[in-house]
């Protein structure tokens, strides 16, 4: 350690054999044991001290120390003096403190007190005028001198030979590589000398080479030889037991071909490369797995997604229908709102009989019957007096509608999907007396309404072929005379009269003699009309009732539920393309006779019985939609339903053989069905399901 400075020429340094690769070394500070002295000791024995080496602490501060090895027979003046030179400050200046007491200079220090491992604490101050800048600087005391650092190691009596404890001062060397001098140059003006300096790393070390190494060189300076096979052949004889001899046979002798020579490291490399492959295994397997993991996981959350934005959209669905049915309520407008109406009183009856027949007996029962019959007749009531009002003001309405069909002029799509339009004359003439019409119901002065049946009446001479013609003419000539020669008359219900007729000759087409149409006696109002009057059904054998009487026949339901089933049937029909299903040819009384005598208004699976909630899927998705192909489920329960491959192991056998027994009642009651479809697909009608308004045009091209 060139750059170090050299200890006191009393101290014997005592280098450990260390490693010179390994990191700092430590080498003891050898004098003799410093032997830990009681307090209490004889005043006569302190003059008589032995000359060894102990370590001093310097606290400039609570956390600024620094230690140093001094012999104990050092007074403070020589400390000082040490001190100052590594510090770079002048001696005079120093103060040595001890338990806040000044030392004087010529106390040595064997003289101070120590602590229990034998080291002599002291504080360090400096005595300046106000206004110096002299400071104690660690900078100066460890980076321009690289003074080693002091430690006393305390050993047991146990460790010793003498059995006496003993405290023994090493010093932390640092064993920095000594670079040698090779060349360099020094600064005239600043008088800086520059150093080139060299680093070296030593040779790489394979750490795999020495792993599990054992080998007879490592161990012996030599190598020796000793001959173990005979200097030539020759035959021996082993004798088994003094008088024969033992034979060895040849049979299952076999001869060792040595192979290529292989080096140790050669032998490792080759292990080492199948531990390799089995690594690159080992990942490529996980690398699969955490790629499967994560296609799982995208999958998982993707079907909950879907899943959830399904719940969302079935939630708005249900309330947009709860909306539409309780505005249906409250504002009843076609035939199908006013059956919803009459469905829930017919609800409300039932279930205050069941209230009555559980609470009341006797002539207490009959009362309550006798109110709610009258309760049932004010709501029939009320419900049918609001069906007439809403009938009578949708009255003018549907006219209006009827006259505008009739006057639109005919279209079709052409070459290029143009579309064509043909306004006939009929058209132009059912226009032109749609406007007569419209000011004939207008309320207006005397002298303008004088002047418009003059007109009408001059039109009406061209219309002379219409069947009422003559009673129309009068009733306008009448209303004429009484406007000119009555002073105050009463004519709105002869206006009425003349607006009935006058919507009948709008209606009036000149047509040649239609022949005689097919009709029948309907067998409950006794009346003959014609077969288009009479209602068709798929689980009929013969016509008998008409549509008006079978109306009056069936009980007030909620035919919009029914409706909305078989459109759904029918939809989902469409959307797998099989246009000949039976789902066509199915009708709104058919869907309803399925639900109340076959799954008898419930759900097979959950026992649902809301019927807004119900729907019938097919049972089999490769199968066409039959009344024995279907099951009743809810709208839930469809999703859930058709994503099954295999319904045996999901189903329970029971449930199986239960639906297979509705398919069975169900192909009882509609064995009619097949027939009606055949003669649909045969006629070439079924090509027609589903097309109507579906072709658009563009009618820029025109």
């Amino acid at each position: 350690m060139s750059d170090k400075e050299s200890p006191p020429s009393y101290v014997c340094n005592m280098q450990l054999n260390v490693d010179p690769l390994e990191k700092p070394r430590v080498r003891a500070i050898c004098g003799p044991a410093y032997e830990q002295q009681s307090s209490e000791s004889d005043p006569q024995e302190e003059c008589c001290v032995d000359v060894e080496n102990v370590t001093v602490k310097f606290y400039l501060s609570k956390t600024k120390i620094v230690a140093q090895v001094y012999p104990n027979c050092m007074t403070m003046a020589e400390v000082k003096q040490d001190i100052s030179r590594k510090f770079e400050v002048d001696p005079s200046v120093i103060l040595l403190k001890q338990n806040n007491r000044l030392l004087c200079d010529n106390t040595p220090i064997h003289s101070t007190n120590i602590d229990e491992f034998g080291i002599h604490e002291f504080q360090l101050e400096l005595n300046v005028p106000q206004g110096d800048n002299t400071k104690l600087s660690l900078n100066v005391y460890y980076d321009k001198h690289r003074l080693p650092d002091y430690l006393t190691v305390h050993i047991s009596g146990e460790d010793t030979k003498d059995g006496q404890p003993k405290n023994v001062v090493v010093e932390i060397e640092n064993a920095a590589i000594v670079k040698p001098f090779l060349c360099g140059y020094k600064d005239k003006h600043s008088r800086k000398e520059y150093l080139d300096a060299f680093t070296q790393t030593g040779p790489y070390l394979d750490k795999g080479k020495y792993r599990l190494y054992r080998s007879r060189d490592t161990q012996t300076w030599e190598q020796k030889e000793k001959t173990l096979n005979t200097a030539h052949e020759q035959s021996v004889q082993c004798v088994l037991d003094g008088i024969n001899v033992r034979y060895m046979s040849t049979a299952n002798d076999y001869i060792i071909v040595p192979g290529k020579y292989q080096t140790y490291a050669q032998k490792e490399r080759a292990e080492r490369k199948l531990e390799k492959i089995l690594l690159i295994q080992r990942n490529w397997r996980r690398w699969i797995l955490w790629k499967y993991i994560h296609m799982r996981a995208k999958e998982f959350r993707s079907l909950v997604k879907n899943r959830e934005e399904e719940e969302q959209q079935y939630e708005q669905c249900v309330e947009k229908r709860v909306e539409r049915t309780e505005q249906i309520k409250q504002f009843p407008r076609t035939n199908d709102d006013f059956d919803m109406l009459f469905a829930e009183i017919s609800r409300w009856k039932r279930a205050e009989l069941k209230r009555i027949t559980a609470h009341f007996e006797g002539p207490a029962r009959i009362s309550e019957v006798n109110i709610l019959l009258d309760r049932e007749i004010q709501l029939l009531n009320g419900v049918e007096r609001q069906r007439r009002l809403v009938s009578m003001a949708m009255e003018d309405f549907r006219k209006d509608q009827l006259l505008k069909e009739l006057g639109k002029p005919i279209e079709w799509i052409g070459y290029k999907d143009c579309k064509i339009h043909l306004d006939l004359l009929r058209t132009q003439r059912v226009r032109f007396l749609t406007e007569v019409y419209k000011d004939l119901r207008q309320t207006v002065e005397k002298d303008k309404r004088l002047e418009l049946l003059s007109r009408v009446m001059e039109l009406l001479l061209d219309e002379a072929c219409f069947p009422n013609f003559p009673e129309l003419f009068d009733l306008f000539d009448r209303e004429k005379n009484l406007l000119i020669y009555a002073k105050s008359c009463d004519v709105e219900i002869l206006r009425k009269r003349q607006n009935i007729l006058f919507f009948e000759l709008i209606k009036f087409q000149k047509r040649a003699q239609q022949k005689n149409v097919p009709s029948r006696m309907c067998i409950v109002c006794k009346k003959v009309k014609p077969y288009a009057q009479f209602a068709i059904r798929t689980r009929q054998s013969h016509v008998d009732t008409c549509k008006h009487c079978y109306y009056l026949k069936l009980v007030a339901t909620e035919n919009t539920v029914y409706q909305s089933i078989l459109r759904c049937i029918q939809r989902d029909e469409r959307k797998r393309k099989c246009t000949t299903s039976f789902a066509f040819v199915m009708q709104q009384d058919d869907v309803r006779h399925m639900l109340d005598k076959i799954w008898h208004g419930h759900s097979a699976l959950s026992k649902s019985e809301t019927l807004s909630e119900l729907r019938l899927p097919r049972w089999n998705k490769s199968d066409d939609w039959s009344p024995w192909n279907c099951v009743c489920l809810t709208e839930r329960e469809t999703r859930d339903h058709y994503k099954i491959d295999n319904m045996e192991k999901v189903y329970d056998p029971k449930f199986i053989l239960y639906v297979g027994n509705c398919h069975m009642l169900a192909r009882n009651l509609f064995h009619t069905l097949a027939a009606v479809a055949t003669e649909f697909q045969e006629t070439g009608q079924w090509w027609k399901v589903g097309m109507n308004k579906q072709r658009t045009s563009n009618l820029n091209a025109v």
